[in-house]
């Protein structure tokens, strides 16, 4: 079977582990990383070419390649979704990943550029957006919504039926229980145990979690490509 080649939109650390995965991949090749030129100091990155943003069409153009565009979490959503929308305005065709070791049960019903960390587990009948990241060990339960721009952190627990609006960011081992609703753009802290439906915008900290403050720093632009 022909290898995908992948052209990798994100310099940082994410984007470095993204690599890593892929290059245990028998489905995959990682052919470049793109990013902003003020990122672009060096002509290559982990001995592939590094590239431009803005000439990465000139090298592959978009009907040979797919894309994963990877930024952190707390680069903010805002930028994830700006850097999404414009390697989707160059025509490129992002890509899902799944790991390997993942396990993904029965029918899913996914957008694209949506990534699954080692050992997750996503339960059955759930719908994902576009731009998603799941990490390590993250246990989603059945009938999930998530929307776009979304990341989950290292061994979150999200029950079934819970709804997690557009640019959620759950911390590293924090629970969603059974049927909550996480509001768009609410961030949502390490460790915290979530009872009820969040306000949009706005931070949850605690066990079990209470609304501190607005979640700016999920929402405003910024972070490393």
């Amino acid at each position: 079977m022909a290898l995908i080649d992948v052209v990798i939109q994100g310099t940082g650390k994410l984007g470095q582990m993204v690599f890593y995965l892929l290059r245990e991949s028998t489905k995959h090749r990682v052919v470049a990383f793109a990013a902003d030129r003020q990122y672009c100091t060096t002509e290559q990155l982990l001995g592939v070419p590094l590239i431009p943003f803005d000439q990465v069409e000139r090298q592959f153009p978009p009907d040979g390649v797919g894309m994963l565009t990877v930024l952190g979490g707390l680069g903010g959503w805002a930028a994830r979704k700006e850097l999404y929308d414009r390697a989707t305005a160059k025509g490129y065709r992002h890509l899902n990943y799944v790991h390997p070791t993942a396990i993904v049960q029965g029918d899913q019903h996914w957008g694209d550029n949506n990534i699954v960390f080692p050992f997750a587990i996503v339960g059955f009948d759930g719908q994902m957006g576009n731009n998603n990241v799941l990490r390590e060990k993250v246990y989603l339960g059945h009938d999930f919504v998530i929307g776009d721009h979304t990341f989950i952190g290292v061994g979150c627990t999200i029950g079934g039926g819970a709804r997690i609006g557009d640019g959620g960011y759950l911390a590293m081992g924090s629970t969603v229980t059974n049927d909550i609703t996480v509001g768009a753009g609410t961030f949502l802290g390490i460790g915290s145990l979530l009872l009820r439906d969040t306000d949009p915008h706005a931070m949850y900290l605690g066990h079990p979690a209470k609304k501190v403050s607005p979640a700016s720093s999920t929402s405003a632009p910024g972070g490393r490509a």
